[in-house]
């Protein structure tokens, strides 16, 4: 093994890794400039002929909030709603269609649910 080569090849990988770096945080920059330009103008979708850009809401789930909702539900319409086969914890998406039920159950989940930041989404279109 020649040393020079393998330091001429140690020096190059720091520096890409360096560059590759750099690169992530400028992207980042960029998305977080679209975001803002999104939640200025209130947008949630910009769309021309060649992108697509969505501002998507996402929701937090606090678990803990959840714990009510035993109180509601006998263990095998709880089963129902849990995660299959791990996590064991309560399924969001079949939540999200209990609280058609409305009053106490309905109250719960929506308290149990909070706005998070949102999420942007960014498509070029074709190729």
């Amino acid at each position: 093994m020649d040393e020079k080569s393998m330091s001429e090849l140690l020096d190059l990988l720091e520096q890409k890794k360096n560059e590759r770096s750099e690169l992530f945080d400028e992207i980042g920059i960029l998305e977080l400039a679209i975001k803002r330009e999104m939640e200025d103008a209130e947008a949630s979708l910009f769309e021309n002929a060649r992108w697509t850009v969505k501002l998507e809401p996402k929701t937090k789930w606090i678990e803990e909030a959840l714990k009510p909702l035993d109180e509601h539900y006998s263990p095998e319409e709880k089963e129902e709603l849990l995660n299959k086969p791990k996590p064991r914890e309560w399924n969001k998406t079949k939540l999200n269609r209990e609280m058609k039920k409305g009053g106490e159950i309905k109250r719960i989940i929506e308290f149990a649910k909070q706005k998070d930041l949102p999420k942007v989404t960014i498509r070029k279109k074709g190729k």
